[in-house]
């Protein structure tokens, strides 16, 4: 591939060795392998288990779910050729907030490649390290609700969202009165359902699970498919020069090129380490399914993961706006 890798068209499969690849993907020994060889280089919080937020958010966040945020967080880089946003903010911008910034790791890197700026990491839960870049800060707090910052932002980043906004049109509304003028708002982040553009997922007990994703998400007030709105709401809000990047992350390595393969071996892993946590709490509490009904599709759904004859992906949004240069703050209500 070429350029920035963005994946907009048809993946051709790589039909050269899929019975053996298959074989070797069930194997215990081959996925523990994958997972060990990633991990290696994972910036390890070494924090406690933290519970949920109640009723805010659905994934767990304990040592497991950091280190596989951490390799997310890695994923990323591999999409985005090691750049953490690309949004084309000034070299030295002053004032940066995450929004549900999770262990932290974005906005640690962020705070050492900009030493002019001053990065505010805001989430519901105290899962960040301590040693941390002095120009970079977490504090506790909920996005949902009114913002009370002090000062204006340059550049607001969120990654991985969906699912935990209620109201995608007042996020992007405070976030457009928080934004200094000429300031920008890049979101990263991944669209339900799972897919193929094929007929390879069809009848699969994971297409049936992302079904179930689909439908606990609408009775709980969310939706799935947000991420293929921002575009739309963030013009909605005021944002001008708004910007929308699209990118696949294959389910395993069924994909012919060697990027793609690449980005689908670490997104099964990815996938595997987060499933029972993506899960849980969504279709026992909210779809009413027995922990026994659970365990059963989950086992289906990982040998559907690991088989690269089932070309499914994950749609990755990246979308980014600016606020006017000429925008005045909008009364209050």
């Amino acid at each position: 591939m070429c350029g920035d890798d963005r994946v907009e068209g048809f993946i051709e499969p790589d039909a050269s060795d899929v019975d053996s690849a298959f074989s070797d993907n069930n194997s215990t020994v081959y996925t523990e392998s994958l997972r060990s060889s990633f991990l290696q280089s994972v910036r390890e919080n070494g924090r406690g288990y933290h519970k949920y937020s109640d009723g805010k958010y659905l994934i767990p966040e304990d040592e497991q779910e950091q280190e596989r945020l951490d390799m997310q967080h890695e994923i990323f880089l591999i999409t985005m050729h090691r750049k953490l946003y690309h949004a084309p903010i000034s070299p030295d911008v002053q004032h940066v907030l995450d929004l549900g910034t999770g262990t932290g790791i974005w906005a640690i890197d962020f705070a050492d490649q900009h030493s002019s700026a001053q990065v505010l990491g805001i989430d519901l839960s105290p899962i960040q390290p301590s040693w941390i870049p002095p120009n970079c800060k977490f504090e506790l707090d909920d996005y949902e609700k009114q913002w009370t910052f002090v000062q204006k932002f340059d550049f607001i980043h969120a990654r991985m969202l969906m699912g935990s906004i209620a109201d995608e049109k007042n996020l992007f509304r405070q976030a457009y009165d928080n934004l200094a003028p000429g300031g920008w708002i890049e979101m990263q982040d991944f669209s339900l359902p799972v897919r193929a553009d094929d007929d390879t997922m069809k009848g699969t007990a994971f297409e049936e699970l992302n079904t179930k994703f689909m439908a606990g998400l609408e009775m709980i007030g969310r939706d799935g498919r947000a991420p293929e709105k921002y575009k739309q709401l963030l013009t909605e809000a005021g944002f001008e020069n708004v910007v929308e990047l699209r990118y696949k992350w294959p389910q395993n390595q069924w994909p012919k090129d060697k990027h793609l393969k690449t980005l689908g071996q670490w997104n099964m892993v990815n996938t595997l380490d987060g499933l029972y946590g993506f899960s849980a709490r969504l279709l026992t509490q909210v779809l009413g399914m027995s922990m026994e009904e659970l365990e059963t599709l989950l086992a289906k759904c990982r040998d559907d993961i690991k088989n690269p004859r089932i070309h499914a992906y994950w749609p990755i949004l990246v979308t980014y706006a600016q606020k006017p240069l000429a925008a005045e703050d909008r009364a209050e209500v």
